[in-house]
């Protein structure tokens, strides 16, 4: 189920960026400087989550969350720099109200019960395809029109990175612990290879995150046609 609101969830908000010529490169790049907030604070969500599923009668959880951790450890360093190396510091950002309420939010999914941490996190792992594959676009479009093809290819390459593999397998690895569960399942009993969940917390928390996520992204969308003078679109993601 959560799989299946990802998917309406990242369809909707893919589709005002198929086309990038009407957005100009500086709000372009002010959308990567929001992106990167995320990242920046990713791992720190992935350490709670993984504190959290401490709480399971296994450790093969907490032991996913940790490898997630350690492998996406020193990645918003690596984000960081490759914006800077086309001209986006974000050192120079100025807070955006939508994106700090989203962080927090996320924030406070990963202090829930255990359960409901996996759904959150299983949410935001599946969401994360889509943003690496739109900001890729995204990237590729402001090197372009900023002729910063050299300079440009860290960051390309940081998104390509997280696309052959990365993310795709952070999402399979966790998705491995939900498959068999259902909504009417208030326990499902630990085996050999998985703690004893609740399927009802699971999918409360995915589908929490990915409400949060919409309204981040609907906030994103609003402050991108603002600054682009586009008038507000009626579909939200």
């Amino acid at each position: 189920m959560i799989n299946s609101w990802n998917e309406e969830f990242t369809s909707n908000a893919r589709e005002p960026l198929r086309d990038l010529s009407p957005y100009s490169t500086g709000s372009l790049e002010w959308l990567m400087m929001e992106h990167y907030q995320f990242s920046f604070l990713n791992t720190k969500f992935l350490w709670k989550a993984a504190e959290r599923a401490g709480g399971f009668d296994t450790e093969a959880i907490k032991n996913e969350l940790i490898r997630n951790y350690k492998e996406e450890n020193g990645h918003a360093a690596m984000y960081k720099l490759a914006l800077k190396k086309i001209g986006v510091d974000v050192g120079g950002r100025e807070e955006f109200g939508p994106t700090t309420t989203f962080l927090d939010a996320v924030g406070e999914l990963c202090k829930g019960e255990p359960s409901f941490v996996l759904g959150t996190i299983f949410a935001t792992e599946a969401a994360a395809i889509f943003e690496h594959e739109v900001f890729k676009d995204v990237s590729e479009e402001v090197i372009a029109r900023k002729c910063s093809g050299k300079e440009g290819k860290p960051l390309v390459g940081f998104h390509q990175m997280h696309l052959e593999g990365v993310e795709q397998s952070h999402k399979d690895e966790l998705g491995i612990f939900l498959r068999g569960i259902h909504a009417d399942q208030e326990v499902v009993a630990g085996t050999e290879d998985r703690p004893t969940l609740k399927p009802q917390q699971v999918l409360s928390g995915g589908r929490q995150a990915i409400h949060l996520m919409k309204m981040w992204w609907a906030g994103l969308f609003a402050e991108l046609y603002a600054k682009n003078g586009i008038a507000a679109r009626t579909a939200q993601p």
